[in-house]
């Protein structure tokens, strides 16, 4: 999904400025030296591991509200499987996002985050060790948080390029909303081709991972806000209109996505089984 933070549910992804699957921390940004693109934020986590006892228990408690009578407490292959899917669509949006200079604060594996990794800073610049690393404990999807301008305390003084993503061009935001599809796209052709030729071994491991790849490309391109492919229709617009629909449309189109996809999801997942069924069958 995407927001300024890009979320992906099993949703990614994430939301954007726009956009990642939902406003989430507070920045600060300094600069102690003009660099080329250093940013410093003065209220950022400490680094090193912290660890959060209490967002275990609320996390632990609604995966068995959410999946009580299913095996997913003992289907270690199921939470590896998912777990390297989600790094892989990540890791797209984080890549894309570098790539055209934003500053990522976070990235999530399952949401409520309850361990989380911050690298030692040996620099100012915009680096992947200025990214906060976190595991959740309930496994639906990931989160990449981007520095957005509305979080932010301390006003950008537009010395050096934008650390914002509410800052870059649409057709680049477009490009970061669609990188994590994308990789997953990547991985499952990869996998769908070379599965025949791997031994049974491998095979069992690496078939719920194009499966898995394959579902959470499909659930992400949907065009419903805050997923990617409501965060994609919203670049497209701007970029064939010239005009970026509004902060308070986004909102809003942001609670709708969020009860289509409730009702996607929890209330008729038939819907969604029976639309998977159909997509699985032109392949498998």
């Amino acid at each position: 999904m995407n927001e300024n933070e890009i979320n992906n549910f099993p949703s990614e992804n994430g939301p954007e400025p726009m956009e990642d699957r939902d406003g989430q921390l507070s920045d600060n940004y300094t600069e102690s030296e003009p660099p080329s693109s250093g940013y410093i934020d003065d209220d950022e986590p400490q680094e090193g591991f912290s660890f959060n006892l209490s967002s275990l228990f609320i996390g632990l408690a609604m995966c068995f509200v959410m999946f009580q009578g299913t095996n997913i407490f003992t289907d270690w292959q199921y939470i590896l499987s998912l777990s390297a899917v989600i790094i892989i669509h990540e890791m797209g949006h984080v890549t894309f996002g570098k790539m055209f200079g934003c500053v990522i604060k976070e990235m999530q594996v399952f949401f409520i985050p309850f361990i989380s990794y911050k690298p030692r800073q040996y620099n100012e610049g915009s680096s992947w060790r200025s990214i906060k690393w976190s595991l959740g404990a309930l496994p639906l999807g990931g989160l990449t948080v981007f520095k957005s301008r509305e979080a932010d305390e301390v006003e950008y003084d537009n010395y050096g390029p934008s650390p914002y993503i509410e800052d870059k061009e649409a057709w680049k935001r477009l490009l970061i909303s669609a990188a994590g599809v994308l990789f997953n796209i990547t991985t499952f052709l990869i996998l769908y081709f070379t599965l025949p030729y791997m031994s049974t071994e491998c095979y069992h491991i690496f078939w719920p991972i194009a499966v898995y790849s394959l579902i959470l490309a499909i659930l992400n391109i949907l065009p419903i806000y805050p997923l990617d492919g409501g965060a994609i229709v919203f670049a497209l617009y701007e970029i064939i209109t010239g005009n970026r629909p509004s902060p308070m449309f986004t909102k809003i189109c942001g609670w709708i996505g969020f009860v289509v996809i409730i009702l996607f999801f929890w209330v008729f997942p038939q819907w969604m089984d029976g639309f998977l069924d159909k997509v699985f069958g032109l392949f498998f």
